[in-house]
């Protein structure tokens, strides 16, 4: 039975990608040092049939992760094999898993960014087919190309006092986050500066988004909201500058932007990738607004 120091020893070999027989024969290889042992040595020290030791060192040989040891014989003549370095190992463990890296992001680039727009477009609407309300702030972004790939309507006050407008949309020449949220919120009465009510909006929208994106199932396991001022036109609207973690990270990354912009009997809220996206989206509101 093994110690706790060496247990612990083995399962951190094991998370390198060694089972655990192969974590075992490795280690007990390394503690003969340079000169290495020859297998009848290596059965008795480690409670694993002697055909298959042979087969775990010609496996690991094969890796380049033990080797034969020339310069020593064992008994009758037997080979003598001896671990690499466990700074050479772990050098080519990392070396391999950056190559790895390397070929998903090349295949993430080529291959997934485009699976994930045909994922996206599966379901698209087109302008005809969106309630009437929305129809004036999309069609700027429809000739720019932006798609509508969902769409709600809640035309039924008695819950909440207003009408829900919920559309997320495929923005064309997003880098990472292809989607975007547009959302409007009708109320009976000009809500612009009701101070009670955009506190509300703010707090509900803030709440609901984090739960849609840890809900969403992209892999984010945590979301920081970094409630921020963003500036449009001059004036500054209370959003968010978010930061994620990821799965099997212990960084929180900022994507995207989100704003709440209320307009007379209106509540819009927005995000998307970056700020620039955000100025698009809005630019229509204020126009609309104006004439």
């Amino acid at each position: 039975m093994l110690d706790n120091k060496t247990e612990e020893l083995i399962q951190g070999l094991e998370k390198t990608g060694f089972t655990h027989e192969e974590a075992l024969i490795f280690f007990t290889l390394i503690q003969h040092g340079k000169k290495g042992t020859y297998i009848k040595d290596l059965t008795e020290h480690v409670p694993i049939k002697r055909t298959t030791i042979y087969s775990i060192v010609n496996r690991l040989h094969d890796r380049g992760y033990i080797r034969e040891n020339s310069e020593f014989g064992g008994p009758k003549g037997a080979k003598m094999y001896v671990a690499i370095s466990p700074e050479l190992y772990l050098n080519r463990i990392m070396n391999k898993k950056k190559s790895e890296l390397k070929t998903l992001e090349k295949i993430k680039i080529d291959i997934f960014d485009k699976l994930e727009i045909i994922y996206l477009e599966s379901i698209e609407f087109s302008i005809n087919e969106i309630d009437d309300l929305l129809k004036p702030y999309f069609s700027p972004l429809y000739e720019k190309g932006w798609k509508v790939i969902d769409h709600t309507v809640e035309k039924s006050k008695i819950t909440y006092g207003f009408e829900a407008y919920d559309t997320t949309l495929l923005v064309p020449d997003a880098k990472f986050v292809k989607d975007a949220g547009f959302m409007v919120f009708k109320y009976s009465r000009d809500v612009e500066n009701d101070i009670n009510t955009l506190n509300y909006m703010f707090d509900m929208l803030s709440r609901k988004g984090k739960e849609e994106v840890l809900n969403k199932g992209i892999g984010v396991v945590d979301v920081k909201l970094i409630e921020s001022e963003i500036e449009i036109r001059g004036r500054k609207f209370r959003g968010h500058l978010p930061k994620f973690k990821f799965e099997n990270t212990d960084e929180y990354i900022q994507l995207t932007e989100s704003v709440m912009v209320p307009i007379n009997d209106k509540v819009f809220f927005m995000w998307a990738e970056n700020h620039r996206l955000i100025l698009e989206m809005t630019e229509v509101l204020f126009k609309i607004k104006k004439e």
